[in-house]
């Protein structure tokens, strides 16, 4: 494969000497900016599709992915998730993995221009003038010199500032849903046992809220104590628990009465000025989401174009003769082209809440079932390995292929059913061509 792109590394690569040396508190908020984005506005609408299993299933969600991270970090070899995939499983497990993580940043791309556009035509002043269709397309060109950044500086101050007006959104609709249906209550239906269908809703919109597995590596070799790489997990899933915790119950218990939308923002009453600058906000941070996106996502795509007069490499392996610019002029046409494909996908998509369980299931791939399997494989070769008592080991074994099984199962069983869900949807529409959940 073609070497990646230089603004790859930081979230797929090895990350040297662009990260070295952070700190403990920098390595945490790494990781959990890596998981926390906009799709947290889906988390209300998950919370009550998943009845009362949502609670104990995100524990147990936020736990397990906490657990894989630390599977990585405890097979002790240098690199990034690739480099670890390619050490254990091969050729094939690398096309496993990056061609799921392919899948998932396009759709993540995809889900961000769907909520956009969803905003964007909501607002009274703007609905009248186009379509979804249109605005979808419109975003495109909005991100055009958004996803063209040549510098991981200029796309880091976009991700904090999309990260300062989601807390900014999320506080205005926690505002508004004080305001206007009083203080919150427990939600009747968070007593009571969920569908199969609304559970493999939960389920698929809270996996895909995680799946922080790509940033462990990287973040441990730039960490300057890599000791604290395990502790460092631990404190980033427990404050991603308590931030998904705090959004969906906090958002089921102020809206369960007037009905939770697949977006919460849409809770707030349409044409209300509050509504006009949330909606605002919200769709300016799903934008301001998609850069950062697309960096791992060009990476991996340019990783399967040849060079014109270069090798084959490894798609982590670093440019043997740095060429300024002509990197970058390959890349440009390569990102304006995703950029066209996520814009036409996102103009044929408009249903969110299902679009996010589908990519919550492909995410599992990743988070979820290669890390117990890479474990299994590598944990025989470390000579720590070999010192812990026999029966550490063998706990550690039967725990790796419990944790296998029930990864396939979390990709397998959702996945079926959103299939079905997919099938029962089909000829079904709400009002102004919006899916039922969003034209209610």
């Amino acid at each position: 494969m073609a070497p990646r792109s230089p603004l790859a590394a930081p979230l797929l690569g090895a990350s040297e000497g662009q990260l070295s040396g952070i700190g403990f508190t920098a390595a945490v908020l790494s990781l959990v900016k890596g998981c926390i984005g906009a799709g947290v506005m889906a988390l209300p609408w998950a919370t009550i599709q998943g009845g009362a299993a949502s609670a104990p299933a995100l524990i147990l969600l936020g736990a397990w992915n906490g657990y894989t991270g630390w599977l990585l970090l405890d097979c002790d070899a240098p690199g990034s998730y690739s480099d670890l995939v390619r050490l254990a499983l091969g050729r094939g497990g690398v096309v496993l993995l990056e061609g799921s993580l392919l899948v998932v940043l396009f759709g993540v791309c995809v889900s961000f221009q769907v909520q956009a556009a969803t905003l964007l035509s909501s607002l009274p002043s703007l609905g009248r003038l186009a379509s979804h269709d249109v605005y979808a397309l419109i975003t495109g060109a909005a991100l055009l010199p958004l996803v063209l950044q040549r510098s991981f500086s200029g796309i880091a101050a976009i991700s904090i500032a999309a990260l300062a007006v989601l807390c900014l959104g999320l506080t205005a609709v926690g505002l508004w849903g004080l305001w206007a249906e009083g203080a919150p209550t427990l939600p009747p239906q968070l007593l009571e046992p969920p569908t199969a269908h609304g559970f493999a809703d939960f389920l698929g919109v809270a996996a895909f809220s995680f799946g922080g597995q790509v940033f462990v590596l990287p973040v441990r070799d730039a960490m300057a104590r890599p000791r604290l790489a395990a502790t460092a997990v631990g404190v980033s899933t427990a404050a991603i628990l308590a931030v998904y915790a705090a959004v969906g119950a906090g958002g089921a218990s102020l809206f369960w009465r007037a009905g939770v939308k697949q977006l919460v923002l849409l809770n707030i009453e349409p044409g209300s000025p509050c509504a006009s600058l949330v909606y605002s906000c919200s769709a300016a941070v799903a934008l301001l989401s998609v850069p950062l996106v697309f960096v791992p996502l060009v990476g991996i795509a340019s990783g399967l174009l040849p060079a014109p007069s270069e090798p084959r490499l490894s798609a982590l392996a670093p440019s043997p003769q740095p060429q300024p610019m002509q990197p970058w002029r390959r890349e440009a046409p390569l990102r304006a082209l995703l950029l066209l494909l996520t814009s036409a996908a996102a103009a044929a998509t408009r249903d969110f809440g299902l679009l996010t369980g589908i990519l919550g299931c492909l995410a599992n791939l990743s988070a979820l079932l290669l890390p117990p399997l890479i474990h299994l494989r590598l944990r025989g070769r470390r000579p720590a390995s070999a010192a812990r008592p026999a029966a550490v080991r063998t706990a550690l074994a039967a725990t790796d292929a419990l944790l296998l099984l029930a990864g396939f199962a979390s990709c397998a069983g959702p996945a079926l059913l959103i299939v079905q869900q997919l099938a029962r949807r089909a000829g079904e529409e709400g009002p102004e061509g919006l899916p039922p959940a969003l034209g209610e």
